[in-house]
């Protein structure tokens, strides 16, 4: 490793005359938390949070990633000798955002598979993904820890049908389930002779699984050098027990992201270099998620741009490296850190600093960082509104739903039920960067239904006075889900419907609002 990585030093000092003395005043009982969090002390977090012990696994997960991979390896030679070309990974959340980083950041080695990662119900999207991939030649992968998830246990089922289609009753031989002990899915898995099942760590939340195996047998699939990333994340944790505070480690991160949330900068903003953006998704789950309960909570925006960040008092600014731009906006009075970046076989490293950090900050806000109580109530909702044949209710046109904001609202999240990587998704993304300007106000996108498993529980749990707009792509064509009384459009308008009860059961102004509309 070279020197420039072993020594670090902080970068230039953006947080500002107004935080930065805030954040200073934080140092020693952020570092004495890391060192607390390290020793597994649970007390760091409300006396409530009674399962919290249960849930620190994730703190050896560098120490069992060996042991891992001992079986994980073998599985994947496999695989390559019987020339697999194509993965289609199936999951929600943490089963399914760090694989997608994965994908993104580093792409396939020679002779190593694609990955396809697929976390919709929309049917476009399960349809695009089915007619692209050569089954022949593919494996599919169904993640889940708890071996329930309706959107994976759905696709398992679409696409274990394709397969036999192509394979006969040679199908189950390119199936393979990433689950905890015990789960549904590891029970299905045996009673159907699947290749493999890879079993997960149970004492590992979702949105902590990144290094278990929900993230390691995905790695060694595309072929990445998970010797030289894990080298790397073990020399990080090396200097962040050390040193939990210099060149922003996770005990100045998550000062800085407490003592912002203190003084009313409750909006992170997250800049990333080109071709990370999928990080910035996974990072936003993890803060979101883990912080959003009781009315407090840390709304992560992921941007490409710094021009896209006002200033308006309720903004930071944390950055993966130095980038154009961030000394304009520590001229403008919006906090920066910038955390060291040198390049993607850190990406285990980066990934370190924000597990460490973000129950780090739960502590400071007084929650759980491992429970995610109204994630289950929308699941629950879900299940309530495919029972009773729910559906979304008449939309209305959006110009209508602006000329009701006020000053009441504190935030605005646009909800869509589209294809991720469709067009529309695009266009959205581009409508909530010039609305956040227009309206002086946040405003972030989730596609439905992988904010269910993300950013949904701060919707629900965090500040009060947000605001929701749901809409709906259409769906000329549906796709079915063998075994199921519906199909995909179904599911999805039905997952809508179960979030706007859950949403509205938490106290939230929610509208439907025509698609067509918001894109005008």
């Amino acid at each position: 490793m070279s020197a420039s990585v072993e020594h670090q030093h902080d970068s230039p000092d953006r947080l500002g005359p107004g935080l930065r003395p805030v954040v200073e005043a934080r140092r020693d009982r952020s570092i004495a938390a890391f060192a607390r969090l390290r020793a597994r002390d649970t007390s760091l977090w409300p006396a409530s949070a009674t399962e919290s012990a249960q849930w620190l696994g994730w703190l050896d997960s560098l120490e069992r990633a060996p042991a891992h991979l001992a079986r994980i390896r073998p599985l994947v030679e496999e695989l390559l000798a019987e020339g697999v070309t194509d993965v289609v990974l199936s999951g929600m959340g943490g089963s399914s955002l760090f694989p997608e980083v994965l994908s993104r950041t580093f792409g396939p080695a020679a002779g190593h598979p694609r990955l396809w990662v697929l976390d919709s119900t929309d049917p476009a999207a399960v349809l695009r993904v089915e007619r692209e991939v050569p089954w022949a030649s593919t494996v599919l992968i169904a993640a889940s820890k708890s071996g329930g998830t309706v959107e994976t246990r759905a696709h398992l089922a679409r696409f274990l049908a394709r397969l036999s289609d192509v394979r006969g009753e040679g199908a189950v031989r390119r199936v393979v389930v990433v689950t905890d002990p015990g789960s549904p899915l590891d029970a299905e898995a045996r009673a159907q002779h699947l290749r493999a099942v890879v079993h997960g760590d149970p004492q590992v939340g979702g949105r902590y699984s990144a290094l278990s195996p929900f993230g390691l047998l995905p790695a060694s699939l595309l072929g990445i050098d998970l010797d030289r990333l894990l080298l790397g994340a073990r020399a990080a944790d090396e200097r962040f027990t050390l040193d939990a505070w210099s060149a922003a480690g996770p005990a100045q991160l998550a000062a800085v992201m407490a003592a912002a949330v203190a003084e009313g900068r409750d909006v992170m903003h997250l800049l990333l270099p080109g071709g990370l953006r999928t990080l910035g998704a996974w990072i936003e789950q993890l803060v979101a998620e883990s912080s959003g309960k009781q009315g407090r909570g840390l709304l992560p925006i992921v941007t490409d741009r710094p021009e896209e960040v006002p200033e308006d008092g309720r903004r930071f600014v944390v950055a993966l490296g130095e980038q154009p731009g961030l000394d304009g906006l520590a001229a403008q009075g919006t906090p920066v850190l910038v955390l060291p970046w040198e390049g993607r076989d850190l990406l285990f490293a980066e990934v370190l600093r924000w597990l460490y950090a973000v129950p780090l900050l739960c502590a400071e806000l007084g929650v759980d960082p491992f429970d995610q109580p109204d994630v289950a109530a929308a699941k629950a909702a879900t299940a309530v509104a495919l029972e009773e044949g729910s559906d979304v209710e008449a939309a209305r046109p959006f110009g209508a739903v602006l000329s009701e904001i006020g000053p009441e609202d504190t935030s605005l999240a646009i909800l869509a039920y589209v294809d991720p990587d469709g067009a529309e998704a695009a266009a959205l993304e581009r409508t909530c960067s010039g609305l956040a300007i227009e309206l002086s106000l946040p405003v972030s996108l989730g596609i439905g239904p992988r904010y269910l498993h993300s950013t949904g529980q701060l919707h629900k749990g965090g500040r009060e006075g947000q605001r929701f707009v749901v809409t709906l792509g259409a769906d000329p064509e549906d796709a079915d889900v063998p075994g199921a009384p519906y199909g995909f459009s179904r599911l999805k308008r039905a997952q809508a419907a179960g979030d706007i009860m859950a949403l509205r059961a938490a106290g939230r102004e929610v509208d439907v609002v025509e698609l067509s509309t918001i894109l005008d």
